[in-house]
């Protein structure tokens, strides 16, 4: 069994820096302990002991952190002791970043990384009685550094040069696999927390124990349950397996089967198939329903005496892959699938905020109510907490989850042994902590770097997702050959026309930003930098040149008069420019999908985020619903009309609709249309309307009563697409050439 120590009381204090490699000093001679929450950081921990102040309300919270970052941290828990016959690990989750595990006063291990799990014996101590743990996690001035060096200044120099967009070229980020986004981005500041970031367990086992448990369920009549065991045995002996599965939801009966095996080995991998297994499949949440099972593994001797039991929630779906002219639609359960897909950053910034699972699912139930149906973990943040998952796979979401790498453009990533094992342990660790969720359909090697260019780093990725989990597909980069990150749009000031001329079939990046509402905007600024915009605009991360360009489009002539006035433009902008790369892939035959860029912010800043850290969100989500519904009526717009369109994800027909056209709020046509499944129909094309310009509503009345609605500006604001200038179509191709495959 497995006992949460992250439950329990910690405790964490200073310590002098001393380099990665030296002898540890003594834990116990610390005298200013204060008390650490686990999961957590010590960023927060310090705030809430009042030693930091209020590091989001800060413009530039890192120079509040220098004295934080100079300093080594020591965590310290008291742990129970065992039974004679009992053997026991400690199993760390997450650490962040460099750490070493001391019991009683024996150092166990220590290394780097921040998404590999942790696993220690520590039986011969709990055996004598409680003990202590200690964790000491370097500060950090510990984590590795580009040489500062003439040749790096003068590279860095025209990197700055030649790139868009805010991100520090040749930054530290390059040199580890911590969440890169923790070295500062163009929507979050430089923070870099540090702590026990994730669950730590004590496990307790006999004389056999459950080192590694996953179940694969792939959906379908002739099927059942394969369960892949990793026993460590001590000594080895035969022993009986027991299975139970018990559905999360209705009133089926719980199911049972027994296994004996015969140990020959300290440590074996056995494979248990159960054939007659019945598990409901897991769908989206738009298809069905996203059957759950709680499956429960107990480990008992030959005298029927238990040694070890592990409990994993599983689900049943077949996902794969249709190749049509090489690419590649994807499908749940045999059926074809659209993808309406957000990317998700992480949380927040700071991990260990107590409301954090109430966070989690009101961001994700927001995503189900808006119609997406899958979700990107972006690979700028790395992998999220468990609960994250269970979300997903309760709320019926899909994941792309992706490695803990994100935007090389003219840098390099290591490529030395040492980075390498690095590489392959936290993939490794990533994936066996999450193959179990139905939610997970794809792994990603990272964002927007080029495997071509690193080919070492991109065989270590492939081969261990090759091994770890085969049934999945791997995806060693995004964007790749078949999906489109669309920053025409914004860094290059192209109008979201361009979307619809994407050639790619999925557009996995694509947004504009904006601020959140004014009251939300006032509390992060300070009084005399609300308006007009300027420098503590740009320290929340505002790129201004940008945001004026696209607000004018929903200004009068003489421009922003006030802050609510730009407020609302901006926001205008943003939820017009995901309308139209939205609905553009929705009315392409050879579509896969799209993810839009961003869903939320971990700070608070003048971002991407559909949803601002605190406030409501921008009425870009009130768009996003709309033109994400699974059936929706849409416009086109032509120079010859404008075409009126109803598409439908969904397996059944919703019988015969009404769709009605209004001008403002005078009705201008209306006709009957039968939406077929998994499809699209264009129904009748409008003419140009006159002068004045109004407000294009569109209502599809469906047989049940419900009504869907969807809204555009006429004219439609963003012009059409234009040839882009020299300099931008020389970036692009600079681009491609270094996030090459």
């Amino acid at each position: 069994m497995r006992m949460a120590l992250h439950d329990s009381p910690w405790r964490l204090a200073p310590a002098p820096a001393m380099p990665i490699h030296a002898p540890l000093d003594d834990p116990r001679q610390r005298e200013d302990w204060l008390p650490a929450r686990v999961p957590g950081s010590i960023h927060r921990d310090l705030m809430r002991a009042g030693r930091l102040p209020d590091l989001y309300a800060l413009l530039d919270p890192e120079e509040a952190l220098a004295w934080v970052h100079a300093r080594d941290w020591w965590y310290e828990k008291s742990l129970p002791a065992i039974q004679p016959q009992q053997r026991a690990w400690l199993e760390f989750h997450g650490v962040d970043y460099q750490a070493a595990v001391v019991v009683h006063g024996q150092e166990l291990g220590r290394g780097a990384g921040m998404f590999h799990l942790r696993r220690f014996p520590v039986t011969r101590w709990l055996r004598q009685g409680p003990t202590t743990l200690h964790v000491r996690v370097w500060g950090a001035w510990a984590l590795p550094r580009w040489p500062r060096t003439w040749g790096y200044r003068w590279r860095r120099w025209l990197a700055n040069r030649l790139q868009e967009g805010n991100l520090e070229p040749f930054s530290d980020r390059l040199l580890t696999l911590k969440s890169p986004v923790h070295f500062g981005w163009d929507f979050a500041p430089r923070l870099l927390p540090a702590g026990i970031w994730d669950e730590v367990y004590l496990h307790v086992a006999g004389a056999v124990a459950l080192r590694h448990l996953w179940a694969r369920a792939d959906w379908g009549p002739d099927y059942g349950l394969v369960v892949r065991l990793g026993l460590d045995a001590d000594p080895p002996q035969p022993i009986q397996v027991q299975l139970y599965l018990d559905p999360l939801q209705g009133d089926a009966p719980r199911q049972a089967a027994r296994f004996r095996l015969s140990l020959h080995r300290p440590y074996e991998v056995r494979h248990l198939c159960w054939p007659d297994a019945e598990l409901l499949p897991w769908n989206t949440h738009d298809r069905g329903h996203p059957h759950r099972y709680r499956l429960t593994v107990i480990l008992l001797d030959d005298q029927e005496r238990p040694l070890d039991q592990w409990d994993q929630v599983i689900g049943s779906r077949r996902f794969g892959w249709r190749m049509d002219q090489n690419i590649p639609y994807p499908q749940l359960n045999d059926q074809p699938l659209r993808l309406r897909g957000i990317n998700w950053v992480p949380l927040d910034l700071l991990p260990g905020d107590p409301e954090a699972e109430a966070r989690y699912r009101a961001r994700l139930q927001a995503a189900v109510d808006a119609g997406v149906n899958a979700v990107r973990v972006w690979g700028g943040g790395g992998r999220e907490q468990r609960v994250f998952y269970d979300l997903c796979d309760e709320l019926g979401l899909l994941v792309w989850q992706e490695m803990p790498i994100a935007c090389v453009f003219f840098e390099r990533l290591p490529q030395d042994p040492g980075f390498l094992r690095l590489v392959r342990r936290e993939t490794q660790g990533i994936i066996r902590s999450l193959r179990h969720h139905p939610s997970i359909f794809m792994w990603g090697g990272g964002n927007e770097w080029g495997p071509g260019r690193f080919p070492k780093i991109a065989r270590a990725m492939s081969e261990i997702a090759s091994r770890e989990d085969p049934s999945r597909r791997w995806v060693p980069a995004s964007p790749g050959p078949h999906d489109s990150h669309n920053w025409l749009v914004w860094h290059g000031k192209a109008s979201p026309a361009v979307y619809a001329q994407d050639p790619a079939p999925l557009l996995s990046e694509f947004g504009l930003s904006a601020p959140p509402d004014v009251d939300t905007l006032r509390a992060m600024l300070p009084e005399d930098g609300l308006w007009p915009p300027g420098e503590a605009w740009r320290r929340r991360q505002a790129e201004l040149g940008k945001l004026h360009h696209y607000a004018r489009f929903f200004l009068p002539e003489a421009g922003a008069s006030s802050v609510q006035a730009f407020v609302q433009a901006t926001q205008q902008a943003q939820a017009r420019g995901l309308q139209q790369g939205i609905e553009a892939y929705r009315l392409r035959d050879k579509a896969v999908g799209t993810f839009l860029w961003q869903w939320h912010e971990p700070w608070p800043a003048i971002a991407w985020g559909v949803w601002p850290y605190q406030g409501p969100p921008k009425p870009a989500y009130e768009q996003v619903s709309r033109s994400y519904a699974p059936l929706a009526p849409l416009a086109r717009f032509t120079p010859y009309g404008i075409e009126l369109w109803v598409v439908h994800d969904g397996l059944e027909s919703p019988g015969v609709c009404r769709l009605e056209a209004w001008l403002g709020e005078q009705p201008w046509w209306e006709g009957d249309v039968s939406p077929a499944p998994l499809g699209r129909v264009h129904v009748h094309t409008l003419p140009l309307p006159p002068s004045p310009p109004g407000m294009l509503r569109l209502r599809l009345h469906r047989p049940n009563g419900e009504v869907l609605e969807n809204t555009y500006p006429l004219p439609w604001p963003f012009p059409r697409a234009r040839r882009l200038p020299w300099r931008a179509r020389l970036a692009r191709l600079a681009l491609r050439w270094l996030l090459r495959w």
